[in-house]
């Protein structure tokens, strides 16, 4: 931390970045951290980078409304294993830090920090700052956006990446004022519509080979009035039934032309599967993009194999 601290007071302008399609973790460290900063380094100017049209956006107490000026900058990228998938323009990045926690595919940054057996960023972060918390200050609304991030990768706290350093670090954002209550409502609280999603993807997921999955074109996100990512968030919706050992949710990206997938599995490693079709991600909760619903047959064949392949080795 004290190395990153350096480099901050090296710049006058520190840029945050993360991963393109953000969850909970990747906005969770981007606007803990940005908060952090602008608490502490008053002087500097800080901006989080990136598209934040998501719906995840608003359960953060975080607003950007800043630009960033056209000089040379200091690039903090959280929560982004490679290079291609940051979110935002690294023209004026001078000098780039990594922090991360996935499996090391692109050490891109000047400087890496990545702890690949943390269950978030959030908790990377987190434990960062524990180390210098004595001359720093954490305000309660960076200390919630962190917290959200451990609670969104770990799965409340679900997840085999789940360690007493995870609860060290969640106990720490604790003392600084989250409302674990009104986290968990924002988090939770859902429209009526919620239902009406939840009946289509029940009356039309499919199973082969224990791979379950369910479809969304874009006339469905349409007439069930959702976005992409609403889509792919309702993946959960096939979880936890003893016959899936993976599950899936295909989505129709009509803005960037392709077609975007959430893999999810109980204990089959999906991630290598997830980067053979440019994604990549967790062991057990990774994302892929296919050039059409022509790919889709075999991502299905490929997680079916590796699930029959996971048993017979069990």
């Amino acid at each position: 931390m004290k190395e990153i601290l350096e480099k901050v007071n090296a710049y006058k302008q520190i840029l945050v970045y993360r991963h393109v399609n953000p969850d909970l973790d990747a906005f969770g460290s981007q606007f803990g951290l940005t908060l952090f900063l602008k608490e502490n380094f008053p002087d500097k100017h800080i901006v989080a980078m990136g598209d934040f049209s998501s719906p995840t956006k608003k359960l953060y107490p975080y607003e950007e409304k800043d630009v960033p000026d056209e000089e040379k900058s200091l690039a903090i990228i959280v929560d982004t294993a490679n290079r291609e998938r940051i979110d935002g323009d690294l023209s004026l990045a001078f000098e780039k830090i990594k922090i991360d926690h996935h499996l090391i595919v692109d050490q891109y940054g000047d400087l890496n920090i990545v702890d690949e057996k943390a269950s978030s960023c959030a908790q990377v972060i987190t434990s960062l700052y524990q180390s210098v918390e004595d001359d720093y200050t954490l305000s309660k609304e960076a200390a919630s956006c962190l917290y959200l991030g451990i609670v969104g990768d770990s799965n409340r706290f679900l997840y085999r990446n789940t360690d007493e350093r995870t609860f060290q670090a969640a106990s720490t954002l604790l003392k600084h004022g989250v409302d674990i209550e009104a986290l968990y409502k924002r988090l939770y609280l859902r429209p009526e519509r919620d239902l009406q999603v939840t009946k289509f993807i029940l009356n039309n997921y499919q199973v082969e080979n224990k791979v379950a999955y369910y479809i969304l074109k874009d006339e469905d996100l349409q007439t069930l009035q959702i976005s992409r990512e609403e889509g792919s968030n309702y993946v959960n919706t096939l979880a936890n039934i003893e016959e899936f050992a993976i599950w899936v949710a295909v989505t129709e990206n009509t803005k960037d032309h392709n077609v975007r997938v959430s893999i999810r599995s109980r204990e089959v490693p999906v991630n290598t599967i997830a980067s053979a079709f440019h994604g990549g991600g967790h062991a057990l909760a990774s994302g892929a993009t296919l050039s059409s619903f022509e790919e889709l047959p075999a991502l299905i064949k490929a997680l079916g194999e590796a699930a029959a392949s996971y048993q017979k080795d069990e």
